[in-house]
């Protein structure tokens, strides 16, 4: 009797353990195309800076931010224009996270996705603007089938520290 309950435990864990893996199959495909939905994603934001009638894309609406951006990095510039908008001041990042810059005329766009972990990923964007050559690190994580922007990187710093750094010399100068 002891003998069939062993039998019986290591037959139903084999059973679970197939049924994991024949579950987890239809996943792998898409753990494998990370990099290939990172690199899309990409290309869809920065389709917009490219031609003669490039917009750009306005992060006016907090809908817009979390769209792109990681919770926490979308909080910090959220609160970061909201509190500069009730002190009339203009906000941490004033310019364009993508660009790094306010203006641009951008031409020889080059993305290139590396996957860094089953969620993870960094996009490197190269291209010229106005004539001047620049780069663009992006740290990209994956939600469900979503990639966001956990952090950007420019030639004079990151998007994160840039917070950081404001949020830092903020509370210094808060009266005590």
């Amino acid at each position: 009797m002891i003998e069939d309950a062993h039998a019986t435990t290591a037959l139903s864990r084999r059973c679970l353990l197939t049924g994991f893996t024949i579950a987890a199959l239809p996943v792998l495909p898409a753990l494998a195309s990370g990099g290939s939905g990172a690199k899309a994603f990409l290309s869809d934001i920065y389709r917009c800076y490219v031609g003669s009638s490039a917009q750009g894309i306005s992060l006016n609406s907090v809908k817009t931010v979390r769209s792109y951006f990681t919770f926490g990095l979308a909080s910090l510039i959220i609160e970061d224009r909201a509190a500069a908008a009730n002190h009339g001041e203009p906000p941490v990042l004033d310019g364009d996270p993508f660009i790094g810059s306010h203006d641009w005329d951008i031409s020889k766009l080059a993305i290139d996705v590396k996957d860094t972990g089953p969620f993870k990923a960094i996009g490197t964007v190269t291209f010229m603007n106005s004539g001047k050559p620049e780069e663009v690190v992006l740290e990209l994580l994956r939600s469900g089938n979503n990639w966001r922007i956990a952090d950007v990187t420019w030639e004079s710093g990151t998007l994160r520290a840039l917070h950081r750094r404001h949020a830092a010399r903020d509370s210094e100068s808060a009266p005590r």
